[in-house]
């Protein structure tokens, strides 16, 4: 369902950075970061990148926060012990159900969902308290059904700090497609609408009620404006992006991979582009972009949601859709 295991054609054969690079960019990000800056460590899977958990250390040592996402399938006695070691302030763990046959019906492949579970165990048992063990769990077709579910184990667990869900996207790798969710992909996305509009009022109250669910209010309506009009979601305001900083894992540097690269970490310093014209200039363009970004409703989300600027509809559907959105229902 996520594809982003498959080859990229953009970066075929290109060389990765060393790790002295890496860790130079590492040290160059602190002298423009305040401290307590998160980096996070993606992927694919982080994990099988033999020298991450030394990045980790190196970040830690800068007083950075560091999180790696991951499926857990790696995470043995002696991984968990290193990840513990290693100065690592959270970690994310993909769970998409609390049944077997659904997780690993979903991850592809048999055995996951196990793995899963044992390296909460491990890790709950190897690394340190201040370690946040936390569940990432995308929201589909065939599991909507078990997403209270999750949360209500989530919130029963004692080591486990929250879980954060995310709303089905396109897969990575998969080509630019707007309405990919009524193609190849349309198994993932919840057929009755209804019913996904119940699950996130279920999930609305759940997080009313104190449950350890991380979601902001407002990107659980979101999440309901989202998954019955797909094709009206529109980001309210300028976009967020302007802020972040991404590195690819060929060292390419990027504000948002929807804009060109500012450099490479093997020769560029990171400090220096992040102060230079050219990143001025897609700052600008960042802020006056409209794209219908759907990844902004899972990893950016911010503020007060979408559809509040309904480009091109009419006037009745305009305050039909602004009076629904904004009653939270």
């Amino acid at each position: 369902m996520c594809r982003k295991w498959l080859p990229d054609a953009a970066i075929a054969g290109v060389a990765r950075p060393a790790v002295e690079q890496w860790k130079r960019a590492i040290g160059s990000i602190a002298s423009i970061a305040e401290e307590g800056f998160l980096i996070n460590f993606g992927g694919g899977e982080p994990l099988l990148y033999k020298p991450l958990l030394e990045l980790v250390s190196c970040a830690a040592g800068h007083n950075f926060r560091t999180n790696i996402a991951t499926n857990a399938y790696l995470i043995d006695s002696e991984m968990a012990k290193r990840i513990g070691d290693s100065g690592l302030s959270s970690v994310n763990i993909s769970l998409d159900s609390t049944k077997e046959q659904t997780h690993d019906y979903l991850r592809g492949v048999d055995g996951v969902y196990r793995r899963a579970m044992s390296a909460i165990e491990l890790l709950d048992k190897y690394a340190p308290k201040e370690l946040e063990i936390i569940i990432c769990s995308a929201i589909y077709d065939i599991n909507m059904d078990e997403v209270i579910g999750i949360a209500e184990w989530v919130n029963a667990h004692p080591r486990i700090k929250w879980v954060y869900f995310m709303a089905a996207m396109q897969p990575n790798n998969s080509g630019s497609n707007p309405d990919w969710q009524k193609g190849e992909f349309k198994y993932l996305w919840p057929q009755n609408k209804a019913r996904i509009s119940q699950v996130i009022d279920g999930l609305i109250r759940l997080k009313n009620n104190g449950y350890k669910i991380n979601n902001q209010f407002c990107q659980l309506r979101a999440f309901k404006e989202y998954f019955n009009a797909p094709e009206l979601f529109v980001k309210d305001g300028s976009c967020n992006l302007d802020r972040a900083l991404h590195i690819s894992s060929v060292g390419n540097i990027y504000l948002c991979y929807e804009w060109g690269s500012l450099g490479n970490i093997a020769g560029s310093d990171v400090a220096e582009v992040w102060h230079s014209p050219q990143a001025d200039k897609i700052r600008q363009d960042i802020r006056a972009c409209k794209k219908n970004c759907h990844h902004l409703i899972n990893c950016f989300f911010e503020g007060e949601g979408p559809l509040k600027e309904l480009i091109g509809l009419s006037k009745a559907a305009r305050r039909f859709l602004s009076g629904h959105y904004e009653a939270g229902s």
